[in-house]
């Protein structure tokens, strides 16, 4: 095994598991969610959570927490057989790019800090998940 190719592993490994835990976060504990959320943007310089957390319903707790399980599924898949479910990296990477964009929108609107402190880190993670993948898979023979 290459070098590149256990380091893709060990960085989508961390993908995989930074992922899939939230989604259950989200899915079961969405107000610990919001905590830790206005926790970082307090940290940050921002006040209390700008917007109202009491959703009546589920849809996008639901939304949420299918998004970001179809990511830590994708990555699993990714570093599972990289040659095989190559193909997956641009949905993966397109999946991602919108919700930095998304959150860069938000802050936009709203200047709380915690927005941008997330869609920098979103930008951060696409670009990771595109480098090793794409570095990776170049190692891989034939």
């Amino acid at each position: 095994m290459t070098a590149e190719l256990r380091q893709f592993r060990l960085v989508y490994g961390l993908l995989t598991a930074n992922f899939f835990f939230p989604s259950l976060m989200y899915a079961f504990s969405p107000a610990r969610a919001i905590s830790q959320f206005e926790t970082l943007g307090r940290c940050l310089g921002g006040g209390p959570y700008p917007f109202s957390v009491g959703e009546a319903g589920y849809i996008w707790r639901v939304l949420g927490a299918g998004n970001v399980m179809t990511l830590a599924f994708m990555c699993f898949l990714l570093s599972l057989d990289l040659k095989r479910f190559y193909p997956v990296l641009a949905s993966l990477a397109f999946l991602k790019a919108y919700s930095a964009l998304g959150f860069l929108l938000v802050f936009a609107s709203s200047r709380y800090p915690a927005f941008l402190a997330v869609s920098l880190f979103d930008g951060l993670t696409v670009w990771a998940m595109v480098f090793f993948a794409r570095r990776a898979h170049r190692s891989l023979p034939g």
